[in-house]
């Protein structure tokens, strides 16, 4: 990355749009408030100055067996202030606090 470039990443996820912005404050940490999220043309998180722009739309729920799991398609959009270590950091720890596990 060099220059005015903007690094955008996807995710697809299974969460609610709530889900979601219930992770975000830990998820992101100190750049919570500088992230704004708008999923399915609504705004429901407005960061100031907005850094990290996340864009969702929720897609049809998968199904398994009795099990329904959402799905979110979810676009990251980093500014060009940050570098692809910050980038990559900051991205290790969002999917830590958001991705489920079993076993």
């Amino acid at each position: 990355m060099a220059g005015s470039e903007i690094f955008a990443v996807r995710r697809e996820m299974g969460c609610t749009p709530e889900d979601l912005l219930r992770w975000l404050p830990k998820a992101l940490g100190d750049l919570y408030p500088q992230t704004s999220l708008i999923v399915d043309d609504q705004k429901l998180l407005a960061g100031e100055p907005a850094r990290i722009l996340m864009h969702g739309a929720a897609l049809r729920s998968r199904k398994i067996a009795l099990l329904l799991i959402p799905v979110l398609e979810l676009e990251i959009i980093f500014d060009a202030s940050f570098s692809a270590e910050h980038i990559q950091s900051i991205l290790t720890r969002f999917d830590l606090y958001t991705r489920r596990g079993g076993g």
